[in-house]
């Protein structure tokens, strides 16, 4: 759509809005919600994958205020599907929700808005009044690199691109609630006899007559001028209506097409006048119609929708597009990820319970349970998201979080069973806090789709299946290694269990159990994956930053090993070395990604880079630490000796 098109059409969306016959404040009846599991269920192309309508709008509403439900203009949470149809089918009711997020007031100032909170909640109706001074001060930041933006220019930059997608999706079926006027157009009316208006699946089924008539006049100009315009006016018309109609690509192609492209109305559109078969998708089209002119009705429309909403799936169906669908509807609802995190975090006050009475049968047992029922949740969550993509569970970076965060508590809990000392079943508790929590901020921080399609070479690849779970569940004990690793460094500097080298004698035997047990899964998964890389890109390695950075994990911990059997390192040494052993997993696992270089850049961004460094700083001063209380044991030493 050209820039005047678009000019046109935002104009026409600020009208509607200014003069809607419903007035400011208004509410509508509350969807059935037989009709809203209808709509939630229904397929979509959407990142080139096919997606429940749920999964779409949760997603889109995750980007606009950081959250997959919002409030009603009454003040009731609802789910991000019953927002999304309220966009389709009752904008006027949609631009009265909060749903756009601002984190910074100065955002609006600049604007000309004066809030009174520093971050807060706006409806669309609030934004509508500096609209185009906002999308102007976007125009001219979006001219800058992105690393010379300021924060307030990114976030305004954020803020305008969240209103057009509001602006899209509202749009999206007023083509489907807008009748054209036929009975005025002496070159139409003979198409629709007996017809004052057309709905738009009526006009694309006269497609190739449309088209017909337009160029039968144009070939004749001089005779027909007032008659050319006025078509060349009305067919203008549909252009702007259904330039925004991109937003959801509702329409399966036939089950016997070659091309696995879903279509938007405003593609069935282009496609008709272009004089190819619109046919399949205009029934489907024509009850979208009949959705936008029954909803005051609530039993029409749930007729309507069943109509809908059962056509189109057995279309998906019939392409074998439509079976993980009622899975993933079923995945998000039951939200296992964040249920977890709040048992991870219930746990750990059950584990540290145990620290008070650690003599306590009952106490040990409640602390186990209390660990292994979150770490269920997240086993079946993943188990879940893998069935639904028919792929393995780490091929992006959110999906390695959620693995090597199941990686380290299992250990933990492994370990717990086998030695029962405690210690083990408590850094498990702590881990699994921490990787849910950071799991949690990176999908906020995302924003989008944590199940997108994959590059063919990370797809369907039976090596690659091997390579990655390996390798992570190697990163997963390394991680659990230096987190015990941290409570013999801390618990050295405070002087906990000062009394007790037996305490520390075993913990260290735990972190050097879990490098060993590392060590393993990262040597063998970095074989895994110069098998895949031999078969996608040709050869077995190639010095590839990736590939470096799995060898440094290898040769680091082979290192340790190495260093504590001629006795050069012993307790303070394994685990100080434990530590370093995060920092360089950190780096191979994101670290390298974000160097923008070698074939493993995809699937990550620089988002985290901030993070990244933090925990780098932290684990340093962690690793200064302990070679402090080392040389503070060896000076103890010498003064007794």
């Amino acid at each position: 759509m050209n820039q005047t098109t678009l000019q046109i059409t935002t104009l026409l969306l600020i009208v509607i809005s200014l003069f809607s016959n419903v007035a400011a404040g208004q509410t509508a009846e509350a969807w059935d919600a037989e009709t809203v599991d209808m709509f939630a269920r229904i397929p979509v192309q959407d990142g080139g994958r096919v997606k429940p309508l749920d999964t779409y709008a949760s997603f889109t509403l995750m980007q606009l205020n950081g959250r997959r439900t919002c409030k009603t203009p009454n003040g009731e949470k609802v789910r991000a599907i019953v927002w999304l149809m309220d966009c389709l089918f009752r904008p006027d009711i949609a631009e009265q929700y909060k749903v756009f997020r601002v984190e910074n007031s100065e955002v609006l100032g600049a604007v000309g808005l004066q809030p009174e909170k520093k971050r807060d909640n706006y409806a669309y109706k609030d934004m509508l009044p500096v609209r185009e001074k906002l999308m102007t001060l976007a125009r001219q930041f979006s001219d800058k690199e992105v690393k010379d933006r300021t924060a307030i220019e990114k976030e305004t930059l954020a803020l305008a691109i969240n209103l057009r997608v509001f602006e899209t999706l509202t749009a999206y079926a007023l083509i489907a609630r807008k009748p054209f006027e036929v009975g005025s157009l002496s070159t139409l009316a003979p198409l629709f006899p007996n017809q004052t208006t057309a709905r738009l699946s009526e006009l694309l089924r006269k497609g190739p007559q449309l088209v017909a008539a337009y160029m039968e006049l144009e070939q004749q100009a001089q005779e027909n001028q007032t008659e050319l315009a006025a078509l060349t006016a009305f067919l203008n018309e549909m252009e702007i209506l259904t330039g925004d109609a991109t937003a959801i690509a509702l329409f399966p192609p036939p089950a016997d097409s070659e091309n696995g492209t879903w279509l938007t109305p405003a593609d069935v559109t282009m496609i008709a006048f272009s004089g190819n078969d619109v046919a399949p998708y205009l029934d489907l089209l024509a009850q979208l119609e009949s959705l936008a002119d029954s909803t005051s009705n609530q039993e029409v429309f749930k007729e309507q929708a069943q109509k809908f909403t059962g056509d189109l799936v057995a279309m998906a169906e019939s392409r074998g597009e439509y079976n993980q669908i009622p899975l993933e509807v079923t995945f998000y609802r039951l939200n296992l990820f964040y249920r977890a995190l709040v048992l991870y975090i219930l746990s750990f006050l059950v584990v540290a319970c145990t620290w008070l009475r650690p003599h306590s049968r009952i106490l040990r047992l409640g602390a186990f349970a209390s660990v292994s029922l979150p770490t269920l949740l997240l086993l079946i969550g993943i188990i879940m998201r893998s069935i639904i993509r028919g792929r393995p569970p780490v091929t992006t970076a959110y999906e390695t979080i959620l693995f090597v965060c199941l990686v380290a508590v299992g250990t933990a809990l492994f370990l717990e069973w086998a030695n029962k000392k405690g210690l083990a079943i408590s850094m498990g508790s702590l881990l699994g806090v921490l990787g849910m929590f950071i799991a949690n901020k990176y999908e906020v921080g995302y924003g989008g789709d944590t199940m997108p399609a994959m590059v063919a070479v990370l797809d369907t690849n039976f090596w690659l299946a091997l390579h990655v779970t390996t390798i992570a569940i190697g990163y997963g004990a390394g991680f659990f290694a230096a987190g015990l690793a941290h409570v013999f460094i801390l618990g050295q500097l405070i002087g906990f269990q000062r009394n007790s080298p037996a305490f520390y004698r075993d913990l260290t035997r735990m972190v050097y159990g879990a490098l060993c047990f590392s060590f393993v899964f990262v040597c063998i998964g970095t074989v895994l994956g110069g098998i895949w890389a031999n078969e996608s890109w040709g050869r077995f390695w190639g010095w590839d930053p990736k590939e470096n950075g799995a060898l440094m994990i290898c040769l680091w911990q082979l290192a340790i090993m190495h260093a504590r059997l001629d006795g050069i390192i012993k307790h303070h040494g394994i685990n100080i070395a434990a530590v370093i052993g995060s920092i360089i997993i950190a780096f191979c696992w994101f670290g390298v990604n974000m160097l923008g270089v070698g074939l493993h850049s995809y699937g990550f961004t620089s988002s985290g880079y901030s993070a990244l460094v933090n925990f780098y700083i932290i684990e340093t001063i962690v690793v200064v630490l302990g070679v402090l209380v080392w040389l503070r044991q060896k000076i103890k030493v010498a003064k007794k000796a």
